[in-house]
């Protein structure tokens, strides 16, 4: 059985092309998760149509 230790969260700018491609790029890591969200708020408010932000958790997995 694994433990799961959460180290932090990662912000994502997410996008998907005209043809289906993802297009993914990590912006920065937070250890706060609200800090996250918060900026992640800012930048969704800021982008163009067709770009998303999401908070992705930093995991480790500790096998026993």
């Amino acid at each position: 059985m694994s433990d799961v230790i959460v180290a932090g969260f990662y912000l994502v700018m997410v996008s998907i092309t005209s043809n289906g491609e993802v297009i993914g790029e990590v912006l920065d890591h937070y250890k706060d998760p609200y800090d996250c969200v918060v900026n992640g708020t800012y930048e969704e408010s800021e982008a163009p149509f067709g770009v998303g932000y999401v908070c992705i958790e930093d995991v480790i997995y500790n096998d026993k």
